[in-house]
């Protein structure tokens, strides 16, 4: 449920973060196309007026009444003459000039000179030699104009400011054109920067938010949808147990009734002793079917109560498993080490814990030629016990490691080196191991052996 419940969010999420991304690209590119077609036209609007700039200009530095005036007010650092001083020593001195107010703002235009410059806008006007004229609008660091200017003009951008740079011609024949200056046209990016951050905070509380209510609404689709599974699956777990219930009766009836004719040999034809030991080595191998389903129907309705469970020394565990199995090695022509055992304590079922490893030693055992060897080994790792059955045996292929703790699961070359498992044997291992808040993995190489590794929580106390 709980990965389900993750991948939905990952794919969900990832959908949004696409989303917002290029949301936010589209507008961020509308934008800044926007913003360009302002400055351009800002530059194209104020190219008209550069043939009145040009003339006022040196109007007002010829009059040398005004000669003091410009060096001491207008003459900016730069060397820019503000538009609004020289309209206004015009407008004062000088009747020749039609000198207009722009309806609805304090400031004045010249014949020629449209109203520009709004808020975080900047015109300057240059002379052929690039040297300043005048400016207008917001007084942005000034710079020198490129060495190189494309004749359809050059944009120019630092951190937070945006300028484009229209050389102003005429043509002097049908192939040639002179420069008689430049506009530069500037605008700041601050508040654009501040509005696409502002759209990039939206942005983000919305897909929080939407976030939000498809976490809920993942939680209450993936509890929808595992329903009928997790129905199902109460139902196989409720038909396993009772059909192993069922069965033992019978299979007890079998068992005992062939026990007792084995027992009074003379009763029985002896053509019919053969046919009494394969009924007898079948039912006792659906004796031990059953007792694993049972066994595995306990695990999985099982939960982790602590409270029954006792303290365990595992490296003692393991050396009396080793001792109770090295007879059983030694009449196979197998060697049975159990070495490096490391004192560590865990807590769980003593009886689980020891069908656990019974089980992982006896695959070991079973599976491995004579003179081989199988190697018990214990150590920690973090807060961890990791106990290792390695083994010399058959091995298992690589496409079949996926498979092994599958129920009812066994390779085919394992099939024919032994038929006596019930292919339960790993599952229920992995289930102890599980119940114990542990896991057990496998590495195997085929015709070379495998090892087994039993991941258990060390206990704190």
């Amino acid at each position: 449920r709980y990965r389900l419940l993750l991948s939905y969010l990952v794919v969900t999420g990832s959908v949004l973060g696409i989303f917002a991304f290029t949301m936010y690209g589209i507008v961020a590119r509308d934008r800044q196309h926007q913003l360009n077609l302002q400055i351009r036209q800002l530059a194209t609007v104020a190219a008209v007026s550069f043939d009145t700039i040009q003339h006022e200009h040196e109007e007002l530095f010829q009059e040398a009444e005004y000669s003091d005036y410009v060096e001491s007010r207008s003459l900016d650092p730069s060397g820019f003459i503000s538009l609004s001083d020289l309209m206004e020593k015009y407008q004062t001195h000088s009747s020749s000039f039609d000198i207009t107010p722009v309806q609805g703002s304090a400031t004045t235009s010249l014949p020629g000179l449209h109203p520009l410059t709004p808020r975080h806008q900047g015109i300057e006007w240059f002379d052929s030699q690039k040297l300043p004229l005048v400016r207008e609008g917001d007084r942005f660091p000034s710079m020198p104009l490129p060495s190189e200017i494309a004749p359809d003009g050059e944009w120019i951008q630092t951190k937070d400011l945006r300028s484009f740079v229209l050389p102003i011609s005429v043509a002097v024949s049908s192939t040639e054109t002179t420069v008689l200056g430049y506009v530069r046209a500037s605008e700041s990016l601050v508040p654009l920067t501040t509005e696409l951050e502002h759209f990039r905070q939206q942005l983000a509380l919305g897909v929080l938010l939407v976030s939000g209510l498809v976490t809920i609404g993942g939680i209450w689709l993936t509890h929808q949808s595992l329903r009928p599974v997790l129905a199902s699956f109460e139902q196989l777990k409720q038909f396993t147990s009772d059909a192993s219930h069922e069965l033992r009766n019978p299979l007890t009836a079998i068992r005992a009734s062939i026990a007792v004719l084995q027992s009074h040999p003379e009763r029985v034809h002896p053509s019919d002793v053969q046919k009494l030991q394969a009924i007898a080595s079948a039912s006792e191998q659906m004796s031990q079917l059953v007792d694993d389903l049972l066994l595995l129907t306990r695990l999985d309705r099982q939960t982790h109560d602590k409270h029954t469970w006792r303290i365990i020394p595992l490296d003692e565990l393991l050396e009396e498993l080793g001792h109770l199995y090295g007879d059983r090695a030694s009449q196979s022509d197998l060697t049975l080490i159990v070495d490096a055992l490391t004192p560590v304590t865990i807590q769980g079922d003593a009886d689980q814990l020891q069908r656990l490893f019974t089980n992982l030693l006896t695959n070991a055992l079973k599976y491995t030629p004579a003179g081989g060897h199988v190697t018990v080994t214990l150590r920690t790792s973090g807060a961890y016990a990791l106990a290792s059955i390695q083994d010399t045996g058959i091995g298992i292929a690589a496409d079949q490691l996926p498979h092994i703790f599958d129920r009812f699961w066994r390779a085919d070359h394992a099939r024919t080196f032994d038929r006596g498992g019930s292919g339960l044997g790993l599952a229920i291992a992995q289930s102890i191991a599980r119940s114990h808040l542990g896991n057990i993995t496998v590495s195997s190489d085929l015709g070379h052996g495998s090892c087994f590794q039993v991941k258990l929580p060390i206990y704190p106390g």
